[in-house]
């Protein structure tokens, strides 16, 4: 087999949307922002990426409707700039994946840490058994991986619940430190404005990663945009729940800093330790989410030459298994890496972010080229105002994008030479195939 069937279902992908979204992003971000910030700033920090991304998930919305293949980001870049652009795309949004499918075990294992109160090498070894659960699952199929997301979607909606249930007294308290930072009096410092939202980000990434499925969806003109727009507003509302209680649990002196914060609220809702098995629970499928849009990114990549031909081919059962497999590899590569160098996952996290700003900027310019009438002009000035705060506080961190973009083009230059010594060598009135649609 050659090609992707429509066989996932509006259901399917809703499933599939939300696992991708809200697993690390409600589980760690919370935590990570009250460590970045105030209270104050943590909601304020909220508040803004939410906003920011209303053009965003417009702009992907759109374009998923409008070019539903497995080419997904790639097709976008190409329609953006030309073929260098699908090249380009595909070694960022790869570079991404380097660094944030271990960022999502990790966050995983770091719950697991402190659940059995394990040592760094422990927590380690954990988000190595989370990235080879990823890598058995899918191997598994598109319905085991949908069976895992049915699932984690039952255990989050009980956590939530859970965790709202047993917290609405640090909810109101959340609800007047926003009121605070609505009136302007509350504890704000305008240096930390953008490094907030910019972590925050992190939390509304995986609609663009969507694009690489949309191929698979049934009914994309109907479903692509229900798939978007209900997923956004259901994910955004939890988070900014979550983020409402987080902060009026900390105002309190409940510590919640760090990626694992969240795990301080089970000390005030029954069965605490069962709540954090629910919490990996819920990690683990984001995991696998990740992984299948990622092994569909490199499948993509293989066909039209942009990666090795090896991840352009399915086995019997229609599975992408080299790009599972080498990201397999990859991603336990980077585990150890994260160990012996000491990085943090907020720092991984930054640079996954950094990477996808400048994503967008490529689907903004695919959108103003294809699409037309007055939103045209509304929702990309709209999207630019957002990257533009969003990339406003990075520094040398940006030599990693650049560097993958000029990469993807010089492997895009390197292809071209190769296809034209290739048509020299042609018998006359026969045509060189470019490539694989």
């Amino acid at each position: 087999m050659t090609e992707l069937g429509k066989t996932i279902t509006l259901g399917q992908g809703l499933g599939l949307a939300i696992c991708m979204l809200i697993g690390t992003g409600i589980l760690a971000l919370p935590g990570l922002a009250l460590d970045a910030g105030s209270v104050h700033e943590a909601v304020l920090g909220w508040f803004l990426i939410s906003l920011l991304a209303v053009p965003l998930i417009q702009i992907c919305a759109r374009l998923g409707l409008k070019f539903p293949s497995t080419s997904g980001l790639a097709g976008y870049a190409e329609e953006a700039v030309g073929p260098w652009g699908g090249y380009a795309v595909s070694y960022l949004v790869g570079g991404s994946f380097f660094f944030g499918l271990p960022a999502v075990a990790l966050i995983g294992s770091e719950y697991m840490g402190k659940l059995f109160t394990l040592s760094e090498a422990g927590v380690a070894l954990f988000a190595i058994l989370l990235v080879t659960l990823m890598l058995l699952s899918n191997l598994a199929g598109m319905r085991a991986i949908s069976l895992i997301n049915y699932m984690a979607l039952a255990v989050l909606f009980l956590l939530i619940s859970l965790l709202i249930g047993f917290n609405l007294d640090f909810f109101g308290s959340g609800v007047g430190i926003a009121r605070e930072v609505v009136n302007g009096s509350g504890n704000v410092d305008l240096n930390k404005v953008w490094k907030v939202p910019a972590l925050l980000f992190w939390a509304f990434l995986g609609w663009e990663n969507l694009s690489f499925s949309l191929g698979e969806i049934k009914d994309p003109e109907k479903n692509v945009p229900l798939l978007y727009w209900l997923s956004f507003v259901l994910v955004t509302s939890i988070y900014i729940l979550l983020a409402l209680i987080s902060a009026g649990a900390s105002a309190s002196g409940v510590p919640l800093q760090g990626a694992a914060g969240l795990s301080g609220l089970v000390l005030f809702t029954p069965g605490g330790d069962l709540l954090v098995w629910l919490m990996v629970i819920v990690v683990a499928a984001n995991a696998c989410s990740w992984n299948f849009t990622a092994s569909r990114l490199l499948y993509a990549g293989g066909r039209k030459g942009i990666f090795p031909a090896a991840f352009g081919k399915l086995s019997k059962r229609d599975i992408p298994v080299s790009g599972l497999v080498g990201l397999y590899v990859l991603s336990i590569i980077l585990i150890i890496g994260s160990y012996f160098f000491k990085v943090p996952v907020s720092a991984m996290i930054l640079l996954v972010n950094q990477n996808f700003v400048f994503l967008y900027a490529f689907i903004i310019v695919a959108y103003w080229k294809t699409e037309t009438g007055w939103r045209k002009w509304v929702f990309s000035a709209l999207s630019l105002v957002s990257l533009s705060f969003l990339v406003s506080g990075f520094t040398w961190e940006v030599i990693y994008p650049v560097f993958l973009i000029g990469f993807g083009y010089y492997r895009f230059l390197g292809k071209k030479r190769q296809l034209k010594k290739q048509l020299k060598t042609l018998p006359s009135g026969k045509d060189l195939p470019l490539c694989e649609d």
